[in-house]
């Protein structure tokens, strides 16, 4: 018999320590993972923990505005007024927080108004579901409003005092609630509590689906659910693995507990590492599927242009992504589907913000790189089933189905915040937002377009409040848009007839006296009476009218202006004004028509018309100033304040705005704001001018600054030109 060569001596000995050293490793990889696992579980508890108590103090908070209130001491404690409680305790609290219940305790303690939601019940029956939770709450606010009342209570014209409230879980019924006791208090102290024990307001916010749904999204957590009652947390479901927290009232006894799937890294990390033996196994099939491409690939070649010819029809060449034809095509085959599942749909409309900008400074190829990170960064926060889309330009559109509004509005916050991330081209590296409408279909008949119009117009007042920012669509919306495009059109018809008319505001120096005046356009119109500058100038910027208006305003102060030879006369110029290229000619020639001298005029311009040092908005102020304009810097210390601006662009006066001026006396930081402002015009060889001034309290604290020109309804309102002729006379007569 041959005896057994080396090898085979020596390979069931490796073969076995083989084994044992993967059994091992793989036993300590597997304990490893369990670890991961548990300490990840115990720091999602303590974080969830920590997160419950922040939301109920932030529920807490929310009664705070209601109870600590002025008028809620005029209508709870002096007076009990029982409509006044439906509106701004159970109504106000039911939809503007979503509380479930609220109630009033009267001095006594004694519920004397209660709502169910938004509904006003019987107070005394109602109470009784919540009285085992609310009642010592009661207690502990009294005890704190007596305790208080021992040290003596804040002098409320200086500050506001502190809230007087308490707040716990408790078991309703088998519903867990969040309760609030908050103490009736006043807030600037025009009305004071009538007795030494004040109302309290008790309110109920119940933690259900909804609640917790909210809760999970804010802290990624899944399957969040309650277990009302007491006893072992460990055993609160037979789920295993699961997360559990404790919920305790504020005595510190057990009450529900609140338990969700948690995280769980270590499992995830042992899938991962079978993709190595998947990798070998690929490996083996490479070979079989390399013999059969092959076969194939003669099929494929054929295939390929029926299939890059009907790719082409339905997709953007840029991006790749579905065009605006496939866009529509798939948006008819969700409205068709939901017609028979009633799932909800969602439609999603993304305009790039600041992409004109970038095409602008760094071109074209930039653009189109751009688009192409843009639409790969917005299609990862998309699901599988969603449906992304180029429109045109930097437009993209998303169709989501089987969702609902936080579902949608999640996708949006995702979006959002994927586009506040940098974007590396080969130019450099640019800071882009975007801006999103979302629309929720209800109605499975609706008309694809009309989907898509609707999205357009939530993008448009997601645009117009902030970029960055998504809305939902409104029928309010629509309603809207409407009425500024009613009142676009009788504004240029007002324009055509002469309809506007000019008020001016008297401008005083520092005895008093008037030298100048603010002229201010307004409209009366004859349905709607008086309509404010603030409603129908944005209307006219975005309309193109705020040319013609810009002219029509300079024109009735030029010729208001010849009533009144010593006053200077201030007018408000826009930035599309200023854009325009033959302005200071088109101002040239109204001077000269009317006859007027250009240094008794002042052009009031905002801070924003400066930014971005465009050359051409520097000759055009040049130009005017040449001609003999002042040229006023408006609401000034408001928005991009800039030693640089006043250094480079011919100014001669700022204007400080009224907001500083309503903080005078208030904040020690506003005199100390507008005392610097003065030094600064001083150093800079600049006017200055106060607008807003109310009080006289305010013009000594603007004297002591030395700002002396001032402007506000202390000195008058802006009233017709007639009334300013009025007081021109009498001065003169007092000259005399």
């Amino acid at each position: 018999m041959r005896a057994p060569s080396l090898k085979a001596n020596l390979f069931w000995p490796l073969a076995l320590l083989s084994v044992l050293v993967f059994a091992g490793v793989a036993a300590a990889g597997l304990g490893l993972l369990t670890a991961f696992d548990i300490a990840a579980r115990n720091r999602e508890q303590s974080v969830v923990q920590n997160g419950i108590s922040g939301r109920m103090g932030e529920v807490a908070h929310m009664a705070t505005g209601e109870c600590m209130w002025d008028q809620s001491v005029r209508n709870l404690d002096n007076r009990f007024d029982p409509a006044w409680a439906q509106l701004n305790i159970g109504a106000y609290f039911n939809q503007s927080d979503g509380f479930a219940a609220s109630f009033v305790m009267d001095a006594a303690d004694r519920p004397i108004y209660a709502a169910r939601l938004s509904d006003a019940v019987d107070p005394a029956t109602f109470y009784q579901r919540f009285a085992g939770g609310a009642g010592s709450l009661v207690k502990e606010v009294r005890a704190a409003e007596a305790l208080r009342g021992k040290k003596g209570a804040p002098v409320v014209s200086q500050a506001l005092a502190d809230a007087v409230q308490a707040t716990t879980l408790a078991d309703v019924g088998g519903s867990l609630y969040i309760l609030t006791a908050t103490l009736v208090q006043p807030d600037f102290g025009t009305v004071r509590p009538k007795g030494p024990r004040a109302p309290i307001v008790i309110t109920a916010m119940a933690m259900d689906q909804a609640f917790l749904n909210s809760f999970a999204d804010r802290f990624l957590l899944r399957n969040v659910r309650i277990h009302v009652g007491s006893g072992d947390v460990a055993q609160a479901s037979g789920a295993p693995g699961a997360a559990h927290i404790a919920l305790k009232n504020h005595r510190g006894v057990d009450i529900a507990t609140l338990e969700w799937t948690p995280q769980m890294p270590g499992q995830v990390l042992l899938r991962q590492l079978g993709l190595p033996v998947l990798g070998i196994l690929a490996c083996l099939a490479a070979g079989v599927l390399f013999l059969y491409h092959r076969g194939q690939k003669i099929a494929e070649v054929l295939m390929t242009s029926e299939a890059r010819a009907t790719h082409m029809a339905y997709h953007d060449a840029l991006t790749g992504l579905p065009n605006r034809l496939l866009f529509f095509d798939r948006l008819g085959h969700a409205l068709h589907q939901m017609r028979r599942t009633d799932e909800t749909i969602a439609v999603l409309l993304i305009d790039l913000d600041r992409f004109k900008d970038v095409n602008d400074t760094f071109g074209h190829p930039a653009g189109d790189d751009l688009i192409r990170q843009v639409g790969k960064r917005l299609a990862a926060q998309c699901r599988l089933p969603d449906t992304f889309a180029r429109l045109s330009g930097d437009e993209f559109a998303i169709i989501q189905t089987g969702t609902s509004v936080s579902a949608a509005a999640s996708l949006a916050t995702r979006l959002a915040e994927a586009m506040t991330q940098p974007i590396e081209l080969e130019a450099g590296r640019v800071f882009i937002g975007c801006s999103i409408g979302i629309t929720i279909i209800q109605d499975a008949g609706i008309d694809p377009a009309e989907a898509l119009r609707q999205a357009d117009l939530a993008l448009y007042r997601a645009k117009d409040t902030a970029k960055g920012q998504f809305c939902f669509f409104e029928i309010e919306m629509d309603l809207v848009i409407k009425a500024r495009r009613s009142l676009e059109s009788d504004l240029r018809d007002a324009l055509a007839q002469g309809a506007l008319h000019m008020c001016y505001q008297p401008q005083v120096n520092e005895r008093g006296g008037m030298v100048g005046v603010e002229a201010l356009v307004r409209w009366r119109h004859p349905e709607r009476g008086e309509i404010g500058p603030s409603f129908f100038v944005p209307v006219a910027e975005e309309s193109g009218l705020i040319l013609d208006l810009g002219m029509f305003t300079l024109r009735r102060a030029f010729e208001d202006s010849k009533r009144w030879k010593h006053l200077r006369v201030a007018v408000n110029v826009s930035a599309k004004q200023l854009r325009m290229r033959d302005f200071a000619a088109r101002v040239m020639a109204l001077v000269h028509e009317i006859g007027v001298d250009p240094g008794r005029f002042e052009l009031e311009i905002t801070e924003g018309i400066l930014l971005g040092d465009d050359p051409d908005t520097h000759d055009m102020l040049n130009r005017l100033r040449s001609a003999g304009f002042s040229l006023v810097l408006d609401d000034f210390g408001t928005g991009y304040s800039s030693l640089s601006y006043l250094q480079r662009y011919p100014i001669n006066k700022i204007k400080i705005d009224q907001s500083f001026i309503a903080n005078l006396g208030v904040e020690a930081e506003s005199e100390a704001v507008i005392g610097a402002i003065v030094k600064l015009a001083k150093a800079l060889r600049l006017s200055v001018i106060a607008e807003g001034v109310e009080t006289a309290e305010q013009v000594a604290r603007l004297n002591a600054t030395g700002c002396f020109d001032m402007q506000g309804y202390l000195f008058g309102r802006p009233v017709g030109a007639e009334q300013i002729d009025e007081s021109v006379s009498s001065v003169s007569a007092l000259k005399k």
